[in-house]
């Protein structure tokens, strides 16, 4: 895109970054987080039976 401001140091120029800049870390999720965030068996069976029910199209 024509005219859009690009972030320091997307063309290969560090010039604009301060030396102790660090790099964005994500936090460490356990187990528990991690399986939380899953969907379980039963929902993907509800929705494989809902999804097989729609007509199906063109």
């Amino acid at each position: 895109m024509r005219g859009a401001a690009s972030p320091p140091g997307a063309d290969g120029d560090t010039a604009g970054e301060s030396p102790e800049a660090q790099p964005f870390v994500l936090p460490m999720l356990s187990p528990e987080d991690l399986a939380a965030d899953q969907p379980s068996v039963d929902m993907l069976r509800r929705v494989r039976r809902g999804l097989t029910g729609l007509p199906e199209s063109d």
